[in-house]
């Protein structure tokens, strides 16, 4: 695996010092990052989250379930929200079939055509059943603790379909459960059903799960490679296990944004990702970077209000429109380019219309090539614009490459988090919002909760 950040345009000597950072800016922080480093390290022996293990993962159980299940469903339905839900959506997204699901089943060897129920969105749910043979489908449910409103209704909802439409021992056949073993409720159903379990540690939230048992399962039904994806993270770690930002690609992402959002007031982070299944880790890392930094306190309980604006872009299509606000707009972004020397297929324009000069320069154009060149366009011009611009660059869209690009994702994250002095791994703006659910609900316990919420609703509206 081969992954290179170029961090050039985010510096002074490319962009002028109004936009881009000095030498003494950035020798400064790298100077600290030893001490960062260490904190890093602090956190992975003390468990802070499981992400850090994930490469080395014992992968036992997974593989039981998947022999287990492999060619045995014409559909698998993932039923997830959040970044539970990413996790599988950004695996098959990036790795698999780009029309997976309209791909005769000889042909994706028998795999399941695969759908994300992400919304507890009725019309969403009863029409992808109604579309659905429910005997010849497995439902997979993903929730660290078991309690979220929406997995949990979904999941009671889908075991009475399968009980009426099935039969009653249906949902221990047609169902797997990713969720902490130990405890919540979707372990006791489990129990209740005798539904297999996929454990998801208490200590790895569903944004760093994406290399655990919530994207693995269904990226191994797919039968994509996800050996490949643990090798590629595990190689980008052993890369990332010290503290010099000069050889270290995740440290350096972290840096250079840090500092950009701190010192030129850069609040808006763009992926800027030139193919179409580098931009599914895009939207993964959307999610990821909002969660994970997005913060009103820091550890020492001080308001704080930090974090970047995540923005996911795609090549070429966002050339047509949002490169236009990149280049013109507001001095408020840093744009990170991602792209892959190899692409991994080749089609080519033909020449069919020789007499047409408007077109004559495009005869046998790479559409790979095409892609590449506007990627440098692109560059070029925001360089020129003065807007702070880096690149990472895959060798290749392979397992290893994403594995491993999404794990410096994961770690360049942790590290903004200890540069802004924040918890990386917590999430209270979303468990605000899962509470609010439960004391609307009737839940014990959220009894004030609720009467804030009633006299809120209360309250005069002006309309129009």
């Amino acid at each position: 695996m081969t992954l290179s950040l170029d961090f050039t345009n985010c510096l002074s000597e490319a962009i002028g010092a109004t936009h881009g950072l000095t030498k003494s800016e950035v020798e400064t922080l790298v100077a600290k990052f030893p001490k960062h480093h260490e904190s890093i390290e602090e956190m992975r022996s003390n468990g802070e989250s499981g992400f850090f293990e994930l490469p080395y993962q014992d992968q036992a159980e997974l593989k039981t379930a998947l022999k287990k299940h492999s060619g045995k469903w014409s559909d698998l339905v993932v039923v997830a929200m959040g970044g539970s839900a990413l996790a599988a959506r950004t695996l098959l997204g990036a790795l698999g079939h780009a029309a997976h699901n309209l791909v005769e089943p000889k042909a994706r060897k028998n795999a399941p055509r695969i759908h994300i129920l992400d919304n507890a969105d009725p019309v969403l749910a009863g029409q992808m059943l109604e579309a659905l043979d429910l005997k010849k489908t497995l439902f997979q449910i993903v929730s660290r603790g078991g309690l979220t409103a929406e997995t949990d209704a979904l999941l009671m909802w889908i075991i009475e379909q399968l009980r009426k439409k099935v039969g009653k021992a249906a949902p221990t056949a047609q169902i797997v459960i990713v969720t902490d073993r130990e405890k919540g409720p979707l372990a006791e159903i489990a129990k209740l059903e005798k539904i297999d379990v996929l454990h998801n540690p208490a200590n790895l939230s569903g944004r760093y799960a994406i290399l655990g048992s919530a994207g693995l399962f269904a990226a191994g039904l797919a039968g994509l490679d996800i050996d490949g994806l643990l090798a590629g993270a595990g190689e980008m770690d052993k890369r990332c296990r010290h503290g010099d930002p000069y050889k270290n690609p995740a440290y350096m992402h972290s840096l250079v944004h840090y500092l950009l959002t701190r010192k030129r007031r850069k609040t808006m982070h763009v992926m800027f990702s030139f193919s179409n299944r580098l931009h599914a880790v895009g939207l993964w890392y959307n999610h990821l970077c909002s969660v994970s930094l997005g913060k009103m306190l820091n550890r020492k309980g001080k308001a704080v209000h930090v974090g970047p604006s995540p923005v996911a872009g795609l090549g070429s299509f966002d050339l047509h429109g949002q490169q236009q606000l990149f280049a013109e707009g507001p001095f408020d972004k840093v744009v990170t380019f991602v792209v892959a020397k190899d692409q991994g297929a080749k089609a080519v324009a033909p020449q069919l219309y020789p007499k047409l000069e408007a077109l004559a320069w495009l005869k046998d154009a790479e559409f790979s090539g095409l892609l590449d060149k506007a990627y440098i366009g692109c560059e070029q011009h925001l360089t020129a614009a003065g807007r702070p611009n880096m690149t990472i660059t895959l060798d290749a869209i392979d397992a290893a490459h994403v594995g491993g690009l999404i794990y410096l994702l994961e770690l360049s994250t942790a590290m903004s988090a200890e540069l802004y002095g924040i918890d990386p791994f917590d999430q209270p703006g979303v468990e605000q919002g899962k509470q609010a659910i439960f004391a609307q609900c009737g839940r014990p316990g959220f009894e004030d909760l609720a009467k804030r919420i009633k006299d809120h609703r209360a309250k005069p509206r002006r309309t129009c």
